[in-house]
């Protein structure tokens, strides 16, 4: 009883920050209880102070900052006040999907822009007006040379996952795009790691910003229990199998370190009789979204991906994640195995180690203490 008094005060305090509006949207939305990056962030944002973010995917950041820069958008001005750089065309498309659902109450419209696509039909739907504009960095950019995005009237701007467009080499295409943007701008940087670069862009670009931090910093989340198994190369498809009928997962999201490794352990599973599917460079957006539909409504339970390829998903109820190969990049095991155990429930990540995987898992071990069975 106690607790459940707590989480009602709390709450209370959030929503006591927001217009009678934005209450009932929350509430029609679903969003009972506020998770602790968008308790702790609201007050700093709607004051108009700029905010480093470091959270992990799955602890709502993207409300985090959606909610605020909505109450403060003039929907009578129909011109760019919002702008939101991401990673993928995924999390951009998810990213505008939160706007749109938590701002119904309000007359503005959000429009995503990213590769894929084609841009004659993102720059018809910038004339006819956005206030708020979530792309990704490169066609951004491409938008703004040919004159079909103006960003005169920006007012907000958000770096999400940092570390991932940093990852993805964008970091030359963000400062030109900043460097379009009123210097009287609110900045908000969300990444789910903090290294030298990020916390660079953060003293480049950011005005004395709050830091807010959930979670243990570099760590891998701690609602996800975490196995290495040791296993031949020519084992790994009957570990698979033998994880799938132990744990019995909804929905299972299997890492290969390349794109060629992705196709062929697809083709594997399911000659195996595991019902998969993969993702990666090589599908078109249209593609692609049909084969993440299947995969949240568990018509194709698993999905096999690429590191690049798995940027922005966000699907809360995989139960299992495998890690085929031991990722290149300390900091991929990380981004891994956040896609499971996300919004407080519980996860489980498999990582299968041959031979050859051994010198990067040690890496991975001495870096994160983690997988010391």
């Amino acid at each position: 009883m106690p607790s459940r008094n707590r989480k009602k005060i709390r709450y209370m305090n959030y929503t006591e920050l927001l217009t009678p509006e934005m209450r009932q949207t929350l509430a029609a939305a679903g969003y009972e209880t506020p998770t602790p990056i968008q308790e702790q962030s609201l007050e700093t944002l709607l004051g108009g102070r700029d905010l480093v973010g470091i959270a992990q995917t799955g602890t709502g950041k993207t409300a985090a900052f959606a909610v605020p820069i909505i109450e403060k958008i003039n929907p009578d001005n129909r011109k760019p006040q919002a702008l939101i750089l991401c990673p993928t065309r995924e999390l951009a498309l998810q990213t505008t999907a939160v706007f749109k659902k938590l701002s119904p109450h309000k007359k503005m419209r959000t429009v995503s822009i990213y590769g894929g696509q084609s841009p004659h039909v993102q720059i018809q739907a910038l004339r006819g007006g956005a206030q708020v504009v979530v792309g990704t960095p490169g066609r951004v950019k491409d938008l703004i040379g040919q004159n079909a995005l103006k960003l005169s009237n920006i007012r907000y701007v958000v770096l999400d996952e940092a570390d991932e467009m940093l990852d993805f080499g964008f970091l030359p295409d963000i400062k030109w795009i900043l460097s379009t943007i009123p210097d009287e701008r609110q900045m908000m940087l969300f990444s789910a790691t903090m290294s030298k670069e990020i916390s660079g862009i953060a003293q480049s670009y950011l005005t004395k910003p709050a830091t807010i931090e959930v979670g243990e910093r570099n760590e891998p989340t701690k609602t996800v229990r975490q196995m290495s198994i040791h296993t031949p190369e020519s084992g790994k498809i009957t570990t698979v199998n033998f994880l799938m009928k132990e744990t019995d997962p909804r929905l299972t999201l299997i890492f290969c370190n390349t794109r060629h490794r992705v196709k062929t352990v697809t083709s594997k599973l399911n000659a195996a009789g595991l019902t998969s599917a993969c993702i990666h460079g090589d599908l078109s957006q249209g593609q692609r979204n049909s084969i993440m539909r299947d995969f949240r409504a568990g018509k194709t339970p698993v999905l096999v991906a690429t590191d690049v390829a798995a940027r922005g998903i966000d699907v809360d109820n995989i139960d299992l994640v495998i890690n085929y190969d031991v990722p290149d990049k300390p900091e991929y095991y990380v981004h891994r195995i956040g896609r499971t155990g996300r919004a407080g429930h519980s996860g489980f990540a498999a990582t299968l180690v041959s031979e050859q995987d051994i010198p990067r898992l040690r890496v991975i071990k001495k870096q994160y203490n983690v997988l010391t069975n």
